[in-house]
């Protein structure tokens, strides 16, 4: 019987190809998401024919591989066989046993794909490069590149839009106490702070004359912010303000839309999103609590897209959330920032209305 045990031996991940030609850090970070999981003598770790995309490592004991065509190999652990992926294929090309009681791992290979693209990248261009418009402003390329690595958001982006993206995007210098972006403005830019720190503030009520604010939340460096106007064709839904001296990288609406958006948005219909809340995803509505209250899909939690950054702080990491809304627009722009959090989060596509009319919506008691 298969079960987890042990985080992995960092040491052994780093000997294993080809994860070690990742950067330190993002082996690190690798290590802290995987886990050792034994498997008895006898028993199968996977089958000729079936699809599946991890990289799989024999960390202790011995294995027999069967090919489909070929004769039966066996791979024991400590050998230069052991530090490649078994059988990377998909789907498949053979079942293999454990000839003895083993310890494996498994790590989603297009994680490391894309871990890959960015090592690269960054270890490219490690020099200063200097950007200039009306002020002449130093930026480091490779450290950049390896604070945006860490944002679940640039990790998916395709590897030909990495170096798009940055020339694409507009240094712009800001002071302490300089309003970025206001509440109730139109959406122009999306934003990375380089350096500074800012504060992300909403208007009680979405009184513009109000003096009273809610923090929502803090902004440090390699923080990403302003896309949900972008992508929701709505007003700024907070205002943010620069707490330090700093400088910001902008990159206008089209782009955004082309590079950033489009490609890291995870589309489901009605059919598939049922399909993944059999398997345990929750809905997220993010329409208003009062469009809630009036009926919402069974089992939905209510995080309206103005308030998508600090509650992405309450939900589980190890689940899946599907967004909706009445568009699919609101959505969307919460599923980004949601998953700017770790979160793995799905959009419903077209909305509510694609949902055939015989579904029966949940009201909330009065």
């Amino acid at each position: 019987m298969s079960g987890s045990n042990n985080g992995v031996n960092l040491m052994a991940l780093m000997r294993l190809q080809p994860i070690n030609s990742l950067l330190e850090d993002q082996i690190v970070e690798l290590a802290a998401q995987t886990q050792e999981q034994a498997l008895p003598a006898g028993k199968v770790l996977f089958k000729e024919g079936e699809s599946d995309t991890d990289l799989i490592y024999l960390i202790e004991g011995q294995i027999e591989i069967v090919p489909s065509n070929g004769n039966p190999y066996r791979v024991k652990s400590g050998t230069p066989e052991s530090r490649k992926p078994l059988a990377e294929h998909n789907p498949r090309r053979g079942t293999a046993i454990a000839v003895t009681p083993i310890l494996f791992i498994r790590i989603d290979n297009d994680l490391v794909d894309t871990m890959l693209t960015w090592a690269e990248s960054a270890s490219s261009e490690n020099e200063e490069v200097i950007m200039s418009g009306d002020d002449i402003i130093t930026i480091d390329t490779g450290g950049l590149k390896n604070k945006m690595q860490h944002s679940p958001n640039f990790r998916k982006l395709p590897a030909a839009n990495i170096d798009l993206l940055l020339e694409k995007m507009e240094p712009i210098r800001m002071n302490a106490g300089e309003v970025i972006i206001r509440q109730g403005d139109e959406g122009d830019y999306f934003y990375v702070i380089e350096q500074g720190e800012a504060l992300v503030t909403r208007m009680v009520d979405d009184d513009e004359d109000s003096e009273d604010s809610v923090e929502m939340a803090h902004l440090i460096e390699g923080s990403t912010f302003g896309e949900a106007a972008l992508i929701s064709d709505s007003p700024r839904n907070a205002t943010v303000s620069m707490q330090t001296d700093g400088v910001l990288l902008r990159l206008n609406k089209e782009n955004f839309l082309k590079l950033m958006q489009d490609p890291t948005q995870n589309w489901v219909s009605y059919n598939e999103a049922l399909d993944k809340i059999k398997q345990g995803a929750t809905w997220v509505d993010v329409r208003s609590p009062g469009d809630f209250s009036k009926g919402h899909l069974p089992g939905a939690i209510n995080i309206p897209m103005n308030e998508a950054h600090r509650r992405s702080q309450d939900l589980d990491t190890d689940k899946t959330y599907i967004c909706y809304c009445q568009t699919g627009r609101r959505s969307s722009a919460a599923a980004f920032i949601l998953s700017q959090y770790g979160l793995e989060v799905n959009v419903l596509k077209d909305g509510l209305p694609s949902i055939d009319g015989d579904v029966e919506m949940t009201a909330e008691a009065c």
